[in-house]
This record gives C-alpha cells, structure tokens and sequence, in this order.
C-alpha cells in the first residue's frame, strides 16, 4: 500500500505537503503526465549557424606524372657492320647437309650392299665409304673460312649517335674487338671474337681466306679448336635498315685490317 501511495499520483495528494515535499527532494519521483508529448518527428533540424561550421577546404587535385622511361637514341654495344648475303649462307648450309647425307648413304647403304656381293672385291667396302666421305670433307674444309656477320663492339663514347659510331669505325685502335659469325660442321652458327691487331690479310691456295688471327684466344677442350682463317668479301651485302646495321662500316674496317700489323698482346 505504501508503494502504491509513492507510485500513483492521486494517491500520493492524500499525504501532507511536509511528506510530499520530502518525497519529491529525496525520492526524486516525477508526476506522470496524462498528455501525451507532441512528436518532434516532422520537425526539421535546425540549420546550424555559419559561425559553428568547420572551414571547408577546396579539394586538391593530384596530378600523377608519368614515370620517366629513358629511350636509348644511340646505337647498341655491337653493331653489324658486314652481311655475307642470305642465299650464300643457304647454299653452304644445303651442300653441308647434301654432303653428309650422301656419306650415310654410302655407309650404311652402299658398302653393306658391297661386302655381301660376291662379285665385288674386298677393297669395294672401304673404297665406297672413302669415296663418300670425301666431298664432305672437301665442302667442311673450303666452307670453314666463310663468315656470315660481323659485329664491331662500340665503347661508351661511340654509342651515342650514329655519328659518332662512324667516326669511331673510321680510326679504329688495335685493341677493337670485332665478333666473327661464320657456320660449324653441322650448320649450327659459330662466333668468334679477335681483335683488331690480331688481324693480318693472307691468301691460302687451297680454300678462300683473307685473313687470319695470329692470336686465338685459348678455348675449353670440348669446344674444339677456334677457326683463324676467315674470309670476308670487300662490301658487306644489303639488308634490313635498322639502327644497328652498317654496311657502308665495313670497306673502312677491310681496309685498316689490309694497312693494319699485328700488335702484340
């Protein structure tokens, strides 16, 4: 009953105003209004005044800049300076490959065919399979000295233009490396690389030459003996324009090589 009076409005009037007043300073209980409160749900909010504001700032705009790609205007480390011609090199690789065919024939077709026969000395074996052998060592030894490419090796100085790539050629010091491309035994390119210097003009009576390296550099045993003897035509052959190619290099060079001596290493 007591909570009652505490709780509900029309009772608590009944109690004096001394025990009201104590009521509400202590209890700090609130009278339940019988009207409803108004909703504030339609209301818009206040704008807030420009003072409260926070300063906006104007966005910035980032501009991205491209990375910086540096573009090589100059010639490469190697250029091409002689082109020995596509069909020669088609032809010695054909008659390389012809030659060697028509010795496995003799071998495994011919000089079987001969040791069975009767009517065939002995001697027929091993002569068919030398007379076979011959013209592929015969296309071996004369097509050995044939040099396809020939690249220069360019220092720092001379690849900055094209312009100072010829006068670079032009006077060439000893020490200038050139890299000779000529075909191996089975077709497959081999490259060379002497020196300027090392380089002297000889003529051989049995295959093509025009010049020779009086100093090879030492190779591993299973790479074979380096070749010495290479031969070059006096103008390098037409071919594809490309920063990297030029021909009209290679009648200077063929000349310093011919007015050139050998220098010591």
């Amino acid at each position: 009953m007591r909570l009652q009076i505490l709780l509900h409005p029309q009772l608590r009037t009944t109690l004096p105003k001394c025990a009201q007043r104590s009521l509400r300073r202590n209890v700090w209980v609130r009278f339940k209004s019988q009207i409803p409160r108004p909703s504030q749900k339609h209301l818009s909010p206040l704008p807030k005044s420009k003072e409260t504001l926070p300063p906006t700032r104007p966005p910035v705009a980032r501009t991205l800049t491209p990375a910086k790609t540096t573009t090589r205007t100059g010639p490469p480390e190697r250029i091409l300076v002689y082109y020995g011609g596509t069909g020669r090199a088609i032809f010695l690789g054909t008659l390389r490959i012809t030659t060697v065919l028509l010795f496995g024939a003799a071998c495994l077709i011919v000089a079987p065919a001969c040791s069975v026969a009767d009517d065939y000395p002995w001697y027929s074996t091993p002569a068919v399979i030398a007379a076979g052998a011959l013209p592929m060592l015969f296309v071996s030894y004369t097509a050995a000295p044939y040099v396809n490419f020939i690249h220069l090796a360019l220092p720092a100085f001379a690849r900055k233009s094209r312009e100072a790539a010829v006068q670079y050629a032009k006077d060439l010091p000893p020490t200038a490396v050139l890299y000779l491309t000529s075909m191996r035994f089975n077709t497959i390119p081999r490259q060379t690389a002497v020196r300027l210097g090392d380089l002297v003009q000889i003529k051989d009576a049995l295959r093509p030459v025009t010049f020779q390296n009086l100093n090879p550099s030492p190779q591993r045993w299973w790479q074979g003996r380096a070749p010495t003897q290479f031969y070059t035509g006096t103008h390098s052959k037409p071919g594809r324009q490309t920063s990297a190619f030029f021909p009209e290099l290679w009648n200077v060079i063929y000349q310093q090589i011919q007015k050139g001596k050998p220098q010591p290493r």
